[in-house]
């Protein structure tokens, strides 16, 4: 497998793109293949622990966090998922018996959604391994350099969800 490279475009991209930058350009294609990398890792380490995405880990690590049930519009939100994808990632994990569908004591029309003991049982294990591996993904930046990439990240996200 070869070292992946840097994305660049050619020194003609802004004339070829009038109202371009190539600079901007080369910065989302990098951020993207980048994250598609890291979804690939954190997918492959959580299938390895027999959950079937890291979209479910995310999904059982707030249940997890939360300590008590939750509706799934909850979940969704904190999982910056749109329901119908929340729908799927838990008839998968209920199948799986990580989680648990109740109705709600308050609203019968409405369901609750709580972590089982294994899926509790699960992220216990898988967690160490994540963590351990975050930190060898990472380690090719001092910290410092991670802190300063966290912030900058944050200033694009936050740009990027008030829109335009």
């Amino acid at each position: 497998m070869s070292k992946p490279e840097i994305v660049r475009v050619n020194k003609e991209f802004e004339d070829e793109w009038p109202g371009s930058s190539a600079l901007a350009t080369e910065l989302v294609i990098n951020l993207v293949r980048a994250g598609d990398v890291l979804t690939a890792k954190v997918d492959a380490l959580v299938r390895g622990h027999g959950l079937p995405s890291a979209t479910s880990l995310v999904v059982l690590e707030v249940l997890r966090g939360e300590g008590a049930p939750l509706r799934p519009s909850v979940v969704a939100d904190r999982c910056f998922l749109a329901r119908p994808a929340m729908s799927s990632v838990l008839d998968t994990l209920e199948r799986r018996g990580l989680i648990e569908r109740t109705t709600h004591p308050d609203d019968r029309r409405s369901a609750l959604v709580a972590i089982t003991k294994e899926g509790t049982a699960t992220m216990e294990r898988l967690l160490p391994d994540l963590h351990r591996a975050e930190v060898a993904w990472s380690s090719v930046l001092s910290e410092r350099q991670q802190a300063t990439l966290i912030r900058q990240l944050g200033v694009l996200q936050r740009h990027l969800q008030q829109g335009d």
